[in-house]
């Protein structure tokens, strides 16, 4: 049976002290206070661990879109074979490799630089012709013959009985077998089909940007209304402290008021007392006048005489 691997490009809870703080029209607690702290720690957290594993897979998604764009569409070396730091992504079609590779597996070959030091049983990748199609096939060296300028290899696949009916250039040679990432070949070929590219890398890629979009508006707003609030509260600040320097104002204009009708009274009152005073001394001297003023007067015996 032939082996058309046919690869694709691979694009604490405690108890708190129940404190009760009268108010005028409730009563708050310290144990409630600590409660909602509590809840809202955990909601915190919670979200904290959404956005992680979200961002975390959407970061995946992102990754594998790289990939794939790169290996698909950017870099080709290696007769054309999609080469990423000089590793060949590739994806097994078939089991003529089975029980060593599995059909629907990835398998990672790197590049080989000197064709003279391939070894029988050697896994390699080559370029071939299967029913009139130049495909890729991964398949074991069977025997190395010397070309003189050019070795030629026969190779076979393990669950193969015979060897394959065409030989292989070296300059048909692509790259040496490392390792295989079992089932992802599968995930690769369907991620080169629209449908699949759509599904798992288009939609979660933009659905990161909406969701980071969202984040940013979000934080946006949270950033105006923090800034609203200080205003305000800046605002009511210098309302209170204006408030206040007018009553201090007032205050001050009361107690001078005060102090001057105090005054008044007590210059009234001094007034007064002197007007009462320089009355009296006015009066006495005017007796004091009226007395030495007086003419003598003739007595009885006198008057006989």
């Amino acid at each position: 049976m032939k082996n058309k691997q046919k690869t694709k490009n691979t694009k604490p809870e405690t108890e708190l002290e129940q404190t009760s703080v009268a108010t005028d029209e409730n009563t708050v607690t310290k144990g409630d206070t600590a409660e909602i702290v509590v809840e809202d720690t955990g909601s915190k957290k919670s979200n904290k661990v959404i956005n992680t594993v979200i961002n975390v897979v959407l970061i995946v998604a992102i990754v594998i879109a790289a990939i794939c764009t790169y290996v698909s569409f950017v870099t080709t070396s290696g007769n054309g074979v999609p080469s990423i730091f000089g590793l060949r992504l590739l994806s097994i079609q078939t089991d003529s490799m089975y029980p060593a590779i599995h059909s629907g597996d990835l398998i990672i070959d790197t590049a080989i630089d000197d064709p003279a030091e391939l070894r029988k049983n050697d896994v390699i990748t080559f370029w071939t012709v299967i029913n009139g199609e130049r495909v890729l096939n991964t398949h074991r060296i069977e025997n190395i013959y010397n070309g003189g300028d050019y070795l030629i290899f026969e190779t076979k696949g393990d669950a193969n009985k015979q060897v394959d009916p065409l030989t292989v250039h070296e300059s048909e040679l692509v790259g040496k077998y490392k390792f295989r990432i079992p089932g992802v070949g599968k995930v690769f070929d369907y991620l080169q089909e629209t449908e699949g590219f759509l599904l798992i890398v288009v939609i979660p890629v933009l659905i990161f940007f909406i969701y980071h979009l969202i984040q940013f508006f979000r934080v946006l707003f949270e950033y105006q209304n923090i800034k609203n609030r200080i205003k305000f509260e800046q605002e009511q600040n210098q309302r209170e402290d204006d408030a206040k320097e007018k009553e201090a104002v007032a205050s001050k204009e009361a107690e001078r008021a005060a102090i001057e009708a105090e005054l008044r009274e007590k210059l009234k009152a001094e007034l007064l007392e002197s007007m009462k005073a320089e009355a009296e001394a006015e009066k006495a001297k005017l007796s004091e006048s009226d007395v030495a003023t007086e003419p003598p007067t003739v007595s009885d015996e006198n008057k006989e005489d």
